[in-house]
């Protein structure tokens, strides 16, 4: 009889356990979980309350452990599992999950590089209540209703301008022109398309030719050019020379100068070299646009 008894106890205390196991662990209990402790700062909850459970990025992380009001503030504590780490991008708010579930504390614990400093109060996002909710749908629903009464208005006005037969008849006859007007554009560039196909070759074979005599334009001016120098070169050596024979001639010591007893002769090649040595300067100078005249 006390067998059946004990073996009775011992299934009821084994059912228990299972029991309280299977709702802490609906509840976020980790009897083995490592945790620390993290306070956030609201305005208004929402109804969070105490035991409630804490979801980091959609995920079970911890528990609420006490809702405090301070100085028109509210401070919530909660313990989080210690591999949840909170970056500076971090968001805080407090959602619900399902229907069934009721309000959970939501951190988004945000990527950004340095974590927060856990020791001091995180800054949370306050949850829309439905009140709020109720007045941005109204909000919205004010915007639609002005975006649809300026649409209608434009309709009416597009309606009073296309139903006016005045405004009806002057669409008509532009797009009339219009239309006659491409034609006569079409039938002018058929009939004339065979002349401008003539008249662009013309001009091509005229391009084409006038290129070729640049080229031996080009190549007939550098032989003048050539030539415009070897004709300075024997200029200079000339008065080169006459230079020399003057000097001579300054000598009264050498025979050239005993032999020169007029001085005519010496007064004409003095004036024959000034001419040359002006000569060389103009060509130098003011290219060929002088005439020369050697006879």
């Amino acid at each position: 009889m006390k067998t059946n008894e004990l073996k009775v106890g011992l299934a009821v205390l084994i059912s228990l356990v299972i029991l309280i196991g299977g709702i802490m662990w609906g509840k976020g209990f980790r009897l083995q979980a490592s945790r620390y402790t993290v306070q956030v700062v609201f305005t208004s909850v929402g109804g969070l309350e105490q035991g409630a459970n804490v979801m980091a990025n959609g995920v079970v992380k911890g528990r609420v452990r006490t809702i405090e009001f301070r100085d028109g503030t509210i401070l919530v504590t909660a313990s989080i599992d210690k591999e949840v780490r909170i970056y500076s991008d971090y968001f805080i708010t407090i959602e619900s999950p399902t229907v069934m579930a009721g309000n959970a504390l939501s951190i988004y614990t945000g990527t950004k590089r340095p974590e927060v400093d856990i020791s001091q109060p995180l800054q949370g996002d306050n949850p829309m209540s439905m009140s709020a909710v109720a007045a941005e749908v109204k909000k919205f629903a004010s915007k639609i209703e002005v975006t649809l009464g300026h649409l209608n208005e434009l309709l009416v006005n597009m309606n009073t301008v296309v139903g006016d037969s005045t405004n009806q008849e002057n669409m008509n006859r532009l797009l009339a022109e219009a239309t006659e007007s491409a034609r006569q554009t079409s039938q002018l560039l058929s009939e004339n398309r065979q002349k401008i196909t003539e008249s662009l070759d013309k001009l091509e074979a005229i391009l084409d030719n006038t290129a070729e005599i640049t080229a031996t334009a080009n190549d007939r001016l550098g032989e003048t050019m050539d030539g415009v120098d070897s004709a300075m070169v024997a200029i200079e050596d000339l008065a080169q020379e006459l230079r020399g024979f003057v000097a001579r001639l300054e000598n009264e010591d050498s025979a050239v100068g005993k032999l020169l007893t007029d001085d005519e002769l010496y007064i004409r090649l003095t004036q024959t070299l000034a001419e040359i040595d002006s000569l060389s300067v103009s060509l130098r100078t003011k290219g060929l646009r002088h005439k020369i005249v050697f006879f």
